[in-house]
């Protein structure tokens, strides 16, 4: 029997080692028109010719999208006439010289953006021996989020994972890499973890030393620019970095990513993933989303080993799937919709033998709730990590269906209920929720959408419960001192439930 269990791996790297559906509109040309006519009456269209073509053209140019390309060409190859031309030939006649791009799937543009608001990153570890002093390196990527950014003032906040720039096994303080540099798109890389011979050891000094100092002239590393760890959770794999006068930042085209939803991503959708492939420079790929959420477990980074099994504890992530390539190097990259907007956030693909095009990334509305909690706890002086609250008490999945939304897209709906609470003093046996208590909205909740004040806690918002992930990512966003409203169903009553998050015992830490 073929073990069932994943071969997941983080994608770190070291260093140095045609036409689709195009809608008409007023360029329909009369030789098409009677092809396309003749058609539509077959399929059932009463009118006349006239008629046929005002509704193509509609009252405000929208009537008639679904009519494609396709359907004028196989309809002039069929008829009496019998086109003979090819697809490319059929516009060129029957479209004649009109204003609009042949290659719809020619992203640049929106790609162009994409690729401004990724850079690769790379680090450097050493740790003493009585000997000599052991280096190395890896390499990954990184996205330039909004808060903070001052393009000015060359000043970025970036987000990363936290295995990118993470090494338990160096001198390095709290095993984060003191030497980590930045390189948007087009910079010149000239970085070096101090080892050029590749001996894995700090070169002499006739070699280029590791330089730990804040050099943020050292252009032995080429264009980069010094970054420095701000905070993060290692079981969230999330890392952020922050860079300041980073002329490279000043000067050229480099901007922050737009945040998307997650949740409202859709299998079958288009996705790019854009980072630092096996540390060669920024680069895309392309492909669908292939699952919108599942989990995957992974070795714990600090190798804790609780249960004594001589192995590192597993680690379970919540990730989006892409059969967009994913590859070392590319930890810590984006993945954005056909958008443009930044929808998962790259951190492991599947190295099974008998497996191919199984990448994933973390949800990006999981990561914007987990940013701006890390944010907030930076700002206020709380610490370098974050802090989620705890309602102590499991939940089950009592039914799941699918149906199709308003755009014909297909999606999953959970039926959530509170199944065991751990003890009697927690957040939601103690704010009057009840086993058994179905949850279907959560109200009174802050979010900041931009990151740009994680502190402004001004507005809120209710959000329906649809799948069972939303409760503990909408968590994310609580502090100490919100008091959330729970919409539940009880014993077929719709009821809601005040729950006070006043006591630090309802919060757990996440460093």
């Amino acid at each position: 029997m073929k073990n069932t269990r994943k071969k997941i791996t983080s994608i770190t790297c070291g260093v140095l080692a045609g036409i689709t559906l195009l809608s008409i509109g007023a360029c329909t040309q009369e030789k098409e028109i009677i092809n396309a006519y003749d058609i539509a009456v077959k399929n059932g269209f009463v009118g006349t010719e006239e008629e046929w073509l005002a509704s193509l053209h509609g009252a405000n140019g929208k009537d008639g999208q679904d009519l494609n390309i396709y359907d004028l060409y196989e309809a002039a190859k069929k008829s009496e006439a019998g086109y003979e031309g090819d697809l490319l030939q059929f516009i060129r006649d029957y479209f004649g010289d009109v204003s609009f791009d042949l290659h719809e799937d020619n992203d640049t543009a929106a790609i162009a953006k994409n690729v401004s608001s990724v850079v690769s990153v790379y680090c450097a570890f050493r740790s003493e021996s009585i000997c000599s002093t052991k280096v190395s390196g890896s390499a990954g990527s990184g996205i330039i989020i909004d808060y903070g950014f001052n393009k000015e003032a060359g000043t970025a906040y970036i987000l990363t994972n936290y295995h990118v720039i993470y090494n338990g096994e160096s001198d390095a303080e709290n095993g984060i890499s003191d030497c980590i540099y930045v390189y948007p798109y087009g910079a010149l890389n000239n970085f070096t973890d101090g080892d050029k011979n590749g001996d894995g050891t700090l070169d002499d000094m006739n070699g280029d030393k590791l330089k730990n100092e804040d050099d943020q002239g050292d252009m032995s590393k080429g264009q980069g620019v010094r970054a420095k760890f701000i905070g993060g959770a290692m079981d969230y794999d999330i890392a952020i970095l922050k860079v300041e006068g980073g002329e490279y930042f000043r000067e050229n085209e480099v901007t922050p990513a737009v945040w998307g939803d997650s949740n409202q991503v859709a299998v079958g959708e288009k996705a790019f993933a854009i980072g630092n492939a096996n540390g060669q420079g920024i680069s895309v790929t392309t492909g669908v989303v292939s699952v919108d959420s599942e989990y995957i477990a992974m070795g714990a980074l600090d190798g804790r080993d609780m249960d004594d099994d001589r192995e590192a504890d597993e680690v379970s992530y919540r990730v989006m799937r892409t059969d967009a390539a994913i590859n070392h190097g590319n930890s810590g990259g984006a993945l954005f919709n056909a958008k443009g907007e930044l929808i998962g956030i790259t951190n492991a693909k599947n190295v099974e033998d008998e497996t191919d095009n199984m990448g994933y990334a973390l949800p990006s509305t999981q990561v914007r709730y987990l940013v701006g909690n890390i944010l907030y706890n930076v700002e206020n002086g709380i610490g370098n990590y974050a802090t989620r609250a705890m309602l102590g008490v499991q939940t089950s999945i009592e039914s799941r269906s699918t149906y199709r939304d308003e755009a014909g897209r297909l999606v999953v709906s959970e039926e959530i209920a509170l199944a065991s609470f751990s003890g009697a003093s927690t957040a939601a046996k103690t704010n009057g929720l009840a086993s058994r208590d179905n949850i279907l909205a959560i109200g009174d909740v802050f979010q900041s959408i931009t990151l740009k004040d994680p502190n402004d806690r001004s507005k809120s918002k209710t959000f329906a419960i649809r799948r069972q992930f939303e409760i503990n990512d909408l968590l994310l966003t609580v502090r100490k001192g919100d008091t959330v409203t729970f919409k539940v169903l009880r014993e077929g009553q719709e009821k809601t439930v005040n729950v006070a998050f006043d006591k630090d015992g309802f919060f757990v830490k996440y460093a």
